[in-house]
């Protein structure tokens, strides 16, 4: 993106699987995906069934392709800044429908948009409560404008997260946090409710799909499984076509298995750190969050809990793998003896924090007397991070720190991460078109008690300033300087402890179905939890 105007090319109408013409392409077939979850219920509203069917069952406006740097236009065929950075022109493609047979229009998407600001709780980058959004009009049947308070040339990057659902149907529901959208109508490639059970739901293809020919797959069947270790055999059985999560020993226990068949693709993805509840001790103290990290061996952490998929993060600033081009080396080497792992330096800090062994049981006591013990919050079913964070308390033992796993249902985990209710909990960070929005869900105060990120507790004044400075520039000198004050304040501040970039879990069989993408054909980052980078690959799979 430039300056003044958004500078995209349009290629979901082409097939990217290398080699392979249109008219080659075989109608049909059924896509068989894994989802955690206790099982499936009748809800098909996007905003409370944990964003299953944005991508879908909903397309987004765009999609912001941080793998190639194009812009996908799907809903829209073209975004466009104005010259002082504060109005958004989004032109919509002739002759969009809803899966109903609808005209879906502008008035469609105004709709959606404002019904975020009445219910704040669908707000999910917070583009209303940031204060920065005006309005949101519709010019003509195929023109949206959004007006802002302040210059942003960041703020067209949300866009993409949001769903636009059918104002007639919509519109005249009373209550939408509590609406479970019965009978949905929808504008992505899968549409129809074919069947739900509470293990699996089937969703077939939309008859009002705006891609002509697309998808090329009949349906996707989702099946529930309680975690990783339920989808590593079904992967195996060929019972699952694309797997997104670990899996232990894949070459042996899934590749070996079919090497004609079955593959994965690990590019870099998030920087996954432990958030530490800064609010109270003894993680107020700045020391207490340095000995943390330096008594970690990220290096062996990496190769025996996540059996060397990652790459371990030794950078304080912030960021990891992903925008690696962003780091700044200098800034990063002058503060890694805070990832080194240095256990006798941890000890001599802790020692000066007043954490002592005062009662010779190998265990340190706070300052009063009382115990020092903490819990490290995971998600249940999260077998590769319960094995990470067990690694870490035999670690935290070793220098007299007495830390136990902690698993929760993901609705707890939610809810404590945004309402700042844990000591230490093991989360991943932003993954976006640029490092800024990292940065915008780790400090900004508009975040805190939305996001899972922001709930650590050091928030700054100037520092929001600072972020909200880099959407007024369209200097990428100024931009850089921004970010390497934010990478210098995360690393001074420690408000959590770099682990390791993960990898974009990805595994997939080419069995039955093909059009993957691949390291020789990275067309997209294969996330299915990304509902814009699924909605991608869903067009390109094709029955082999």
């Amino acid at each position: 993106m430039q300056n003044k105007k958004l500078l995209a090319s349009i290629v979901c109408g082409a097939l990217l699987s290398a080699g392979i013409s249109a008219s080659d392409i075989k109608q049909g077939g059924t896509l068989n995906v894994p989802i955690i979850t206790t099982g499936f219920v009748e809800n098909f509203n996007p905003y409370t069934s944990k964003d299953v069917f944005h991508g879908i069952m909903f397309e987004p406006l765009m999609v912001f392709n941080n793998m190639t740097g194009e812009t996908n236009f799907r809903l829209a065929e073209s975004a466009n800044y104005s010259d002082d950075l504060k109005t958004i022109t989004v032109k919509l493609r002739d002759g969009l429908k809803w899966s109903d047979g609808e005209t879906l229009d502008a008035n469609d998407v105004v709709f959606s948009f404002v019904l975020t600001k009445n219910f704040p709780a669908f707000d999910l980058k917070g583009i209303w409560s940031g204060g920065n959004l005006q309005s949101v009009e519709a010019k003509d049947g195929n023109t949206v404008v959004f007006t802002l308070a302040e210059p942003d040339s960041t703020f067209i990057w949300n866009l993409e997260k949001y769903h636009i659902v059918p104002q007639h149907k919509w519109s005249g529901v009373e209550n939408l946090t509590t609406f479970t959208n019965p009978e949905p109508v929808g504008s992505g490639p899968m549409t129809t409710v074919k069947f739900l059970k509470s293990q699996q739901m089937e969703l077939c293809r939309n008859p009002n799909y705006y891609l002509e020919g697309r998808p090329y797959l009949d349906c996707v069947s989702f099946r529930s499984y309680n975690d990783n270790s339920q989808i590593q055999p079904a992967l195996m059985k060929g019972e699952i076509d694309w797997g997104s999560n670990f899996i232990a020993d894949i070459e042996s226990t899934f590749v070996a298995r079919d090497k004609a068949n079955n593959h994965f693709w690990y590019p870099a993805n998030d920087a996954i750190h432990l958030y530490l509840n800064t609010k109270e001790a003894p993680f107020s103290d700045l020391r207490v969050r340095q000995a943390l990290s330096m008594a970690l061996d990220r290096d062996l952490i990496v190769d025996i809990a996540a059996y060397g998929y990652p790459t371990a993060n030794f950078n304080a600033g912030g960021i990891g793998e992903l925008y690696e081009t962003n780091i700044n080396k200098d800034i990063s080497k002058k503060y890694s003896h805070l990832t080194e792992f240095n256990q006798e330096k941890a000890k001599a800090l802790l020692d000066e924090a007043g954490l002592k062994d005062v009662d010779g049981d190998g265990y340190r006591e706070k300052a009063d007397g009382s115990p020092l013990a903490f819990d490290i919050e995971v998600v249940n079913g999260w077998t590769d991070w319960i094995q990470v964070v067990q690694m870490v308390t035999e670690f935290y033992d070793e220098v007299g720190i007495k830390s136990a796993i902690k698993t929760v249902d993901w609705a707890v985990y939610d809810k404590n991460l945004k309402e700042s209710n844990y000591d230490v909990a093991i989360n991943w960070s932003m993954v976006a078109t640029n490092p800024i929005i990292a940065y915008q869900e780790y400090f900004s105060s508009s975040r805190v008690g939305k996001g899972w990120h922001a709930g650590h507790g050091v928030n700054d004044p100037e520092i929001d300033a600072l972020i909200d400075s880099f959407g007024k520039t369209g200097s990428a000198e100024e931009q850089k300087e921004i970010l390497d004050k934010l990478q210098t304040f995360t690393a001074e501040n420690m408000p959590f402890i770099p682990l390791f970039s993960n990898p974009t879990w990805f595994q997939y069989s080419t069995k039955k179905v093909d059009g993957w993408p691949t390291k020789e054909n990275p067309y997209v980052q294969p996330v299915w939890y990304d509902g814009g980078k699924r909605v991608i690959i869903l067009n390109n799979l094709h029955l082999k």
